[in-house]
């Protein structure tokens, strides 16, 4: 065996290596997409909400009771004298957030009761 059929076999084994590992690399590109695919359509809120729609809907009203409750305008009063009425503190903006937190409640709960109500339809039928 001389030196150039040597060279000849070690140039097709490395040629066969980086074949190899281009197609091995392709072969890893594609399943990461198929992964990244396969987390977008389970992670998706319309999928949780088909799987779980009870505790879904649980979750968004319990979340905005507490939306409302912390953005509720406080009833707290402040006597300036002993004989004096009681004063409401609410701000405009504190009440602006009241507002908004109501409607994002509100939203939120149309939002979790018509995704039920399609989840309900479909098992029904």
């Amino acid at each position: 065996m001389t030196t150039n059929d040597t060279l000849d076999g070690i140039h097709a084994r490395i040629e066969d290596l980086q074949n190899t590992i281009a197609e091995k690399e392709e072969q890893i590109r594609d399943r990461a997409r198929q992964l990244k695919e396969d987390l977008q359509t389970e992670l998706s809120p319309e999928e949780i909400v088909r799987k779980h729609p009870f505790e879904t809907a649980g979750a968004v009203l319990a979340v905005g009771f507490m939306i409302g409750r912390a953005l509720k305008p406080s009833s707290r009063k402040i006597r300036t004298a002993p004989a004096a009425q009681p004063v409401h503190t609410s701000s405009p903006a504190r009440t602006a957030m009241g507002s908004i937190g109501i409607d994002i409640l509100r939203s939120a709960k149309d939002l979790g009761f018509t995704y039920l109500q399609r989840y309900l339809d479909r098992k029904i039928r």
